[in-house]
């Protein structure tokens, strides 16, 4: 999501409800005490607005926010900068976390329990090893994940706020087109932003990754007041349909068909005949295709549920 629509205050979100209610709850708890939150994991699928609502809650409690991502902590040497530019209050975003390493994940136990960092100086030709310790301020781990099940159990239980964030609603995505394109100076008809908000696949930064698509279009074809009917002609440039169902969806449909015979279809058998990789079809393209009914995922592999 560009900043320019990015919401900076939890006010400022649309969707997930129950999560800022009990976000709301635990931030007068915290500022009340002149505590520190404890720490924070945002779980569920990809472009819901993780990363969004950490910045908002940073805000909303007045600390800094350091951002890393868990694909690029492979080593404890990795994190140990991020650690060091804490302060007391402040937060530590990891977007993908599941995606760190589990030695790391183990390493970070103690850190935030304890709020102590053990370095460890490796021995040289004149000097021994040794473990320095630091001391570090108390801190809040926020973390972002698509995949839960990834996080080592103990550092997952030190997780202590776990907030699921669901797929959005056509009318909350609609409410949210509709500020986007004041923003973006889009003029687009009511139904048209429905259509959108019905193609996003309950997914935000599906949602915003049209208008912009829209946007363009319209710029393009000249076309001032965007209705319903150029909406639809735009998103299906990109064979996009008004339920959101893309290329990729159609062919992994098609291959369910053809392979199966009323049978269950093995994923992998699924991914070879499709030539596309088993984390892309298990994330990227089931979970769409399951919501709303034309697959189920059973023992013995996938089962087509209905046609398109």
């Amino acid at each position: 999501m560009s900043n320019t629509l990015r919401p900076t205050r939890l006010d400022d979100l649309i969707g997930q409800n129950e999560i800022i209610d009990n976000l709301k709850i635990s931030i007068a708890s915290v500022k009340s005490r002149s505590a520190v939150l404890q720490h924070c994991l945002f779980y569920g699928g990809a472009g819901l607005g993780k990363t969004t609502l950490a910045r908002a809650l940073a805000n909303e409690l007045g600390v800094d926010i350091e951002i890393a991502n868990g694909a690029a902590i492979s080593q404890n040497k990795d994190i140990i900068p991020y650690l060091m530019k804490m302060e007391r209050g402040s937060l530590l975003f990891i977007d993908e976390i599941h995606r760190m390493n589990r030695k790391v994940q183990e390493y970070m136990l103690t850190v935030i329990e304890d709020f102590r960092l053990d370095i460890v100086i490796p021995a040289t030709k004149t000097t021994q090893g040794e473990t320095v310790t630091m001391n570090l301020p108390k801190f809040t781990l926020v973390g972002a994940t698509t995949e839960m099940g990834e996080l080592v159990q103990p550092f997952l239980d030190r997780f202590k706020l776990k907030h699921y964030m669901r797929p959005y609603e056509p009318s909350e995505l609609a409410e949210l087109i509709n500020g986007n394109a004041k923003k973006l100076n889009v003029e687009i008809s009511e139904d048209g932003m429905e259509t959108i908000a019905n193609a996003s696949r309950g997914t935000p930064r599906i949602s915003n990754s049209l208008l912009e698509w829209v946007r363009d279009y319209g710029i393009a074809k000249g076309i001032v007041g965007l209705q319903k009917l150029q909406v639809t002609e735009a998103l299906m440039m990109q064979g996009i349909d008004e339920h959101g169902m893309t290329p990729m969806d159609r062919n992994y449909l098609k291959a369910l068909k053809k392979l199966s015979n009323g049978s269950p279809i093995g994923v992998n058998t699924l991914c070879s005949s499709l030539n596309i990789d088993r984390k892309t079809v298990e994330q990227k393209i089931e979970p769409f295709l399951i919501r709303n009914g034309y697959i189920s995922k059973t023992p013995k592999g996938r089962i087509l549920l209905k046609e398109i």
